[in-house]
């Protein structure tokens, strides 16, 4: 027969139950501990305890030395005179290359000259051919000088050119004063070749004018006569920055100062260089050019006159043209 579970007995059942109220309470002290506002903190300071006897000692820095600077960051003599020699060590190589750079400038302005030079002689080689050119193939037969404003001859077998004042003061050469005339064959100077009839009455037709002109010869004439006009070049220059310049410059004359060397002329500056004065004489204001400037603008004066009125000049125009000519 089971046997029937004993009743609680008194003291356990109270201890238990204590037990638990007690885990209540904990619980209860440690909500109202969370939620109790914190408290700041105040930093302790010299004399924050006045009633205090604890003595409050506060940190002591080193001092430093009579330099200024702690004893880690004192330089050691040793050290000074190390750094010393440094310094003139670097001194001299800068030195060396100031130096350096001043022997290359000195060669480079040498180069510059030399180049100079030649540049100027083959200018005047150049010019020199060019003046031979124009006395070999555009000479005027009759004047021996450079063709001014040429003009050719009318027949076409005939084909020679001259200048178109030379070749009018020849044509009007021929020309009778008292009836203002030809009477006779005009003919080419050179080959003697025919020339146009010119008719007596008016108008005439424009394919009896004499003359032609010869825009070839003139553009050529045209173009080398100015190349003769432009100087050749004096010096070679060369592109430089603007603190370029003026560093060398001034490198140039310490060194002078320094070396006590005065500034010598080149040999080229010294002796000059020989100009052709025939070439010259081209030159812009030259005397050859101002009179070749001369003929070709009476001959184009004359010739564009003589080609406007043509057909409706009379004998009596021919005789003023001939004498306005002094022929």
């Amino acid at each position: 027969m089971p046997r029937a579970p004993k009743p609680p007995s008194p003291s356990r059942s109270i201890r238990r139950s204590s037990r638990l109220n007690g885990n209540k309470d904990l619980n209860n002290l440690a909500v109202a501990l969370q939620q109790r506002p914190k408290r700041q903190r105040r930093k302790a300071s010299v004399g924050a305890y006045p009633c205090s006897d604890i003595p409050v000692s506060t940190p002591t820095l080193p001092t430093p030395g009579p330099s200024g600077l702690r004893r880690s960051q004192r330089i050691t003599p040793a050290e000074l005179v190390k750094r010393e020699k440094a310094l003139l060590l670097n001194e001299q190589e800068f030195k060396q290359k100031v130096g350096e750079l001043e022997e290359r400038m000195l060669k480079i302005s040498r180069k510059e000259d030399q180049a100079s030079l030649m540049l100027v002689q083959a200018a005047e080689r150049e010019s020199t051919a060019i003046l031979s050119q124009l006395e070999e193939h555009f000479m005027c037969p009759l004047c021996y000088e450079v063709m001014a404003y040429p003009y050719t001859l009318n027949p076409g077998q005939c084909g020679h050119t001259f200048c178109a004042i030379c070749i009018l003061k020849w044509f009007f050469s021929r020309l009778h004063r008292a009836c203002g005339g030809w009477h006779e064959s005009v003919d080419c100077p050179m080959c003697r070749s025919l020339l146009v009839i010119t008719p007596d009455r008016v108008p005439r037709l424009e394919i009896t004018f004499p003359f032609v002109p010869n825009r070839t010869a003139a553009g050529v004439v045209e173009s080398l006569v100015e190349k003769l006009v432009e100087p050749p070049l004096g010096t070679l220059i060369v592109k430089r920055e603007d603190t370029e310049g003026i560093w060398a410059s001034e490198l140039k004359e310490d060194w002078n100062a320094g070396c006590g060397r005065k500034k010598e002329k080149s040999k080229e500056e010294g002796q000059g260089i020989q100009v052709n004065a025939a070439v010259s004489d081209w030159r812009e204001g030259g005397a050859a050019r101002a009179e070749w400037l001369k003929r070709n603008r009476e001959g184009k004066k004359e010739m564009n006159h003589l080609l406007k009125f043509w057909s409706t000049l009379a004998s009596q125009d021919f005789i003023s043209l001939k004498q306005k000519l002094g022929v």
